[in-house]
């Protein structure tokens, strides 16, 4: 994603979003973009353990196994640093410049078998070598499958974000597939 967020009238210090996420609920997460993301890691990982897309969650807020499946995802700001409700694409692209190095590191230990890019892929493509373009939004480099898709918290209504990446991976699913299974995981 682009950056980190708190503007929050009680919040006056330093906070860190991993601290943040963790010690809240689904449903205490107030900012719409953890619901699109927990529906679309639960969609993607239902995906994979189905072949289809399942039906968008109305009680998404609420479903331990929803919120399970948010908390099993990692999310990678470009910039580290608290921000502003607006990020400016130049003053993002020097942060991909100066902190790629630790960006790429991060990446590689958590190895994910899917990225989901937020509105960040054209500023990190040209980092990533030549990527191949391998289906819609997907594309393959050095080792890993990203997705040019939506930031998590534009305004489309969750359901047509969801819908509008499930049915993208679907068509897809081949190519960016898991060799491990990781919905066990989620389930044990």
């Amino acid at each position: 994603m682009k950056e980190a967020y708190e503007n929050s009238a009680d919040v006056t210090e330093e906070w860190a979003l991993n601290d943040y996420i963790a010690s809240k609920r689904l449903s205490e997460l107030g900012k719409p973009m953890w619901w699109s993301m927990a529906q679309w890691v639960d969609g993607i990982n239902k995906l994979i353990e189905t072949s289809d897309v399942i039906p968008f969650n109305e009680d998404y807020k609420s479903d331990p196994k929803v919120e399970k499946a948010f908390h099993s995802c990692a999310i990678i700001n470009l910039k580290k640093s608290g921000g502003k409700s607006f990020s400016l694409s130049d003053d993002l692209s020097s942060y991909v410049d100066s902190d790629w190095d630790l960006l790429w590191e991060q990446i590689q230990e958590i190895n994910p078998d899917l990225i989901i890019c937020g509105a960040t892929y054209p500023l990190i493509e040209s980092k990533l070598g030549c990527p191949q373009k391998s289906a819609e939004w997907l594309y393959h480099a050095q080792g890993y499958h990203f997705i040019d898709f939506w930031h998590p918290s534009n305004q489309w209504p969750h359901k047509v974000k969801y819908y509008s990446l499930m049915s993208a991976l679907k068509q897809s699913k081949e190519l960016w597939m898991p060799k491990r299974s990781f919905v066990a995981e989620l389930l044990e």
